[in-house]
């Protein structure tokens, strides 16, 4: 599999994306490059994979997406251009003059048992956070807060708030105004009786 072979599997696999047909248009014109990817359901980036190669000549990239990126401005676009560059060395030059209208991830051609993971290293601010699995979060945050908190604020009240706070914000509020007004109500009906 060849390293922008994987960088499509990544973002299609893992990120949602979907590949755009060779060529493609914007507006009037049409554009080719080694492969073409827009981004999922929460993101609208387009993402474009060159193969640099000895007998692509580094100009020819750089107008190639510097035409591609005016094209976007003419129709004022909002969607973010990313340029991984794949299979060889593109030279500093190009990389600063893409750099100037896109992020420019220069990948190059990793090899080894350890590629795809490099790859993915790589690509990865192109795909969505993982989340936490929710049972995990509690168990951390509980940890977490139980670490931080003083041993002589331990006792029923911060359980019982401990213990709401997975219902949210609301939950808590109210098991705090609960024993709030069950200590008042307390207080009140041991005066009364006192009388």
């Amino acid at each position: 599999m060849s390293t922008s072979e994987r960088v499509v599997d990544i973002l299609v696999q893992e990120g949602g994306y979907r590949v755009l047909p060779m060529p493609f248009k914007v507006g009037s014109q049409q554009f080719e490059f080694t492969q073409a990817l827009l981004a999922g359901h929460r993101a609208n980036d387009l993402v474009l994979v060159i193969d640099v190669k000895g007998d692509t000549a580094d100009e020819v990239v750089t107008r190639k997406v510097l035409a591609l990126t005016r094209a976007l401005d003419v129709l004022r676009s909002k969607r973010p251009v990313t340029v991984v560059l794949t299979a060889g060395q593109a030279h500093p030059e190009t990389v600063r003059s893409i750099g100037k209208v896109c992020r420019v991830l220069p990948v190059g051609s990793p090899a080894g048992p350890d590629a795809y993971n490099a790859v993915r290293d790589w690509v990865s601010v192109l795909l969505p956070l993982a989340q936490p699995n929710a049972v995990e979060s509690k168990v951390e945050w509980e940890a977490d807060l139980r670490k931080v908190v003083a041993a002589s604020t331990r006792g029923p009240l911060m359980e019982s708030l401990i213990a709401a706070a997975p219902g949210g914000k609301d939950a808590v509020e109210a098991e705090l105004a609960k024993v709030i007004n069950d200590s008042a109500n307390a207080v009140l009906n041991d005066e009364g009786s006192s009388k």
